[in-house]
């Protein structure tokens, strides 16, 4: 059966719908790809039914077709499956045998007649052949699948010929020896079928009803337009009604009685599957099992409209009933004429290569590799095409399937993907906002630098000189009041310009193994005597367990100095400010400092950290404070944020990693984006 169904590969979709509806496990996933293992495929053809892409691509029979009809010295004689009716519900049966005709064809003949012999067969061998258990082999889908899948039923099956390679032996036996025979139908076994011993020397070349349809438009062939045409050889009669349900028994003239268990007639894949399995067990105990793969030739594969199953039965029983008496009389004439001709036919057992069970811990180890780790991980939802997670491991073991197939698993690994995509995204935002406001401060900190070191001395000359003059006027001199003014704005100049050169200055890490808790105490030691912390209330909650962390502890303190100490400005009529550590995780600490105080509006909060920025009057802050402690922290490596509500206090929180290894020369002017000259 080598490439009788074979896969297209860019338009394979991963949906996995025809290894779920394969009945002998033939489709085998490579690289997401569903490939038909052609060892295994019985060509039932459910995998082209359900592929909603059209994936699947069948061997084509008009090359072979076209190559007997063009050469003239060919007699071609088309047999037609009597399930035509129910393909080509739009045509009358004159019209879709004078369109046949068009193509070039000699003569189209009726495969019902084939079915009639096949049905009188059945019934001398029902009659003769006494408690033997035999299974129908008209559809040749069941037969592969029993030579390869069952093959300890081989024996069962009936010696008969199907209908089509009845006709085809009527024709090159007795109606026109040396002719060409093809078959057209609606199956895609029969293109595996036509090269069995027993039927190769009488069937040439297999056309779907799909494939007559292509070589109608190819050769511009309307059959609306066309006269009714009527079939060549002989005249079928009940053998019109074989494709429907039962048709077998129906041709053959025998019952199927509910109320008796000598036959059993069952039709669909999973059925069939399932009985053949218990015959081959033993529980089925008949004499005749009529199966199909499919619900009837006339639920053929390639019987492709949008017809009910009842609408198709209707079609076909109509034309059935539509013979004239002296159709009928004829019929029974030709029965008599071909009742001495050989159907019979000898099958023998071709096993597919074999499926060994694996171990139950590379089982498991399947399971794993999809996080199915425990029982109830198992949601056997079938979305890969297995009816339960077990049996999906157990193909991904034998090479069937991938561990990629689960879909569930596939979601999660996209969720998880996404999750750590937002993740980097957000660190990559923080990251630009980073390096915003290192590009800031490097500017701030060289025009401050330069600044700084420009006016400096003029304001130690200041200084100087009104201390001179001070010191050598008279204390009811009128320059006195004069001249301590100028000495206290120099000074306040000076504090500013100490603030811009300890904001500017290059000054390396002092890393040493530290425990933050101590270092809070000992900052808070240092302002907890000033006025602005007379009416605060402190409250320590640090964790006694916290971790010691790799710092360098004098300017931490600056941070904990600059944030409680405006914290304490905030609440200049009293309030509560606390302070908590707690580990996070086993890499970073936290520290928290919460105050009541008034709060920061919101507009200035993503301002809080910029250099100059203050809500202070002047000659009451320089607004470097937190831009120092800002710095500070990003040198540690560490995260400070701040969150505010007005009226209801502000919180900064400070996060530092346990270890920092920075280079040699990451020095605290590197963070501001280059050393300062």
């Amino acid at each position: 059966m080598s490439g009788l169904v074979t896969t297209i590969k860019d338009k394979c979709r991963r949906c996995y719908s025809c290894v779920r509806n394969c009945p002998a496990k033939a489709i085998k996933v490579e690289d997401g790809q569903a490939i038909v293992i052609d060892d295994r495929c019985v060509g039932c053809g459910n995998c082209t039914r359900v592929c909603a892409q059209s994936a699947k691509e069948v061997r084509s029979g008009i090359e072979d077709a076209a190559t007997y009809l063009d050469d003239e010295a060919n007699y071609v004689v088309a047999g037609l499956a009597p399930s035509f009716p129910a393909a080509f519900p739009e045509l009358r049966a004159g019209q879709v045998v004078a369109a046949i005709r068009a193509l070039g064809f000699d003569e189209v003949m009726e495969v019902a007649f084939g079915a009639e012999l096949v049905g009188n067969a059945y019934a001398e061998l029902f009659r003769r052949d006494g408690r033997r258990a035999l299974i129908s082999t008209a559809c040749p889908a069941v037969v592969a699948y029993v030579q390869k899948h069952a093959p300890s039923l081989v024996e069962n099956l009936a010696p008969v010929v199907s209908p089509m390679a009845a006709l085809a032996r009527v024709v090159k036996e007795r109606y026109h020896p040396g002719a060409r025979f093809v078959f057209v139908g609606p199956c895609i076994a029969k293109k595996a079928e036509m090269n069995e011993p027993g039927v190769a020397d009488y069937v040439d070349a297999v056309l779907t009803f799909r494939e007559l349809r292509d070589m109608w438009s190819s050769g511009a062939v309307d059959p609306s337009l066309l006269a009714d045409d009527d079939f060549d050889g002989p005249r079928a009669g009940l053998g019109r009604i074989f494709p429907v349900p039962g048709g077998l028994l129906k041709t053959a003239a025998l019952s199927a009685d509910v109320m008796e268990t000598e036959i059993l007639v069952a039709e669909g894949k999973d059925t069939t599957v399932e009985l053949l399995r218990e015959m081959a067990e033993g529980k089925v105990d008949v004499r005749l099992l009529d199966v199909l793969f499919c619900e009837g030739c006339i639920a053929g594969p390639r019987v492709q409209n949008d017809l009910s199953l009842t609408a198709r039965r209707k079609l076909v029983v109509d034309f059935a009933r539509a013979r004239s008496p002296a159709e009928r009389q004829a019929a029974a004439q030709y029965q008599l004429e071909y009742a001495d001709l050989d159907l019979s036919r000898h099958f023998d057992a071709h096993p597919a290569p074999g499926l060994s069970l694996p171990s139950e811990a590379d089982i498991e180890k399947a399971l794993r590799r999809t996080n199915k780790l425990r029982p109830k991980d198992e949601l056997n939802c079938g979305a890969c095409g297995y009816a339960s997670c077990r049996e999906k491991a157990i193909a991904v073991c034998q090479g069937l399937a991938e561990a990629e197939m689960c879909l569930p698993f596939l979601i999660e690994q996209m969720e998880a993907n996404f999750l750590e995509l937002s993740r980097m995204h957000r660190e990559l935002q923080e990251t630009q906002a980073q390096l915003i406001q290192s590009e800031k401060l490097a500017s701030m900190g060289q025009l401050a630098a330069g600044v700084a070191h420009e006016v400096n001395n003029p304001l130690g000359t200041i200084l100087l000189c009104s201390h001179m003059l001070l010191r050598g006027g008279t204390p009811d001199s009128e320059r006195i009041p004069a001249l301590r003014m100028v000495i206290d704005e120099a000074t306040r100049c000076r504090t500013i310009v100490s603030g811009l050169l300890n904001f500017a200055r290059q000054g390396k890490l002092n890393l040493r193994e530290v425990q933050l808790n101590d270092v809070l105490r000992d900052s808070l030691a240092l302002v907890e005597k000033q006025p602005s912390f007379a009416q605060v209330t402190i409250d320590l909650s640090l964790d006694p367990m916290l971790p010691i962390i790799e710092a360098d502890p004098s300017q931490l303190k600056d941070v904990f100095i600059n944030i409680v100490v405006n914290a304490a400005e905030a609440m200049p009529g009293g309030g509560r400010l606390t302070v908590t550590t707690v580990p996070v995780g086993c890499e970073s600490v936290e520290v928290s400092i919460a105050d009541t105080g008034c709060g920061i509006p919101e507009a200035n909060l993503s301002k809080v950290f910029q250099p100059f920025f203050t809500t202070k009057q002047i000659g009451q802050g320089t607004g470097l404070g937190l831009a120092i402690a800002y710095g500070i922290v990003k040198m540690h490596k560490g995260q400070i944020s701040v969150q505010s509500h007005l009226e209801r206090g502000t919180r900064f929180t400070v996060t530092l990693p346990c270890r920092i290894t920075p280079p040699d020369d990451w020095v605290g002017a590197g963070i501001l984006g280059r050393p300062l000259p």
